[in-house]
């Protein structure tokens, strides 16, 4: 099964760099009803953990997570674009 979740503009504004507090944290925690998300990078690969279970991307998306990872991690960071809204889709 396949599902999509909004990262939104209100995750982006409200995120901080913080593995649990981050944009993509906040989406997952409204779509999964919990507080446990943790959301990095390990080894160029982005890692998405929801109570204590990796979700899985696709491989066409992993790209496009990471991108946004980077992005929002340095926002502030005038050589790098603002991170903008888009749709995760993992696999369960």
């Amino acid at each position: 099964m396949r599902r999509l979740i909004e990262v939104t503009q209100d995750d982006i504004d409200k995120g901080i760099v913080d593995c649990n507090k981050c944009a993509i944290a906040l989406a997952l925690r409204r779509e999964y009803k919990t507080n446990k998300v943790e959301v990095w990078v390990e080894g160029g690969d982005p890692i998405l953990r929801v109570n204590d279970d990796d979700l899985n991307i696709d491989s066409f998306m992993e790209s496009d997570v990471l991108d946004f990872i980077v992005c929002f991690d340095n926002q502030t960071d005038m050589d790098y674009p603002s991170p903008k809204p888009f749709t995760l889709e993992v696999v369960e």
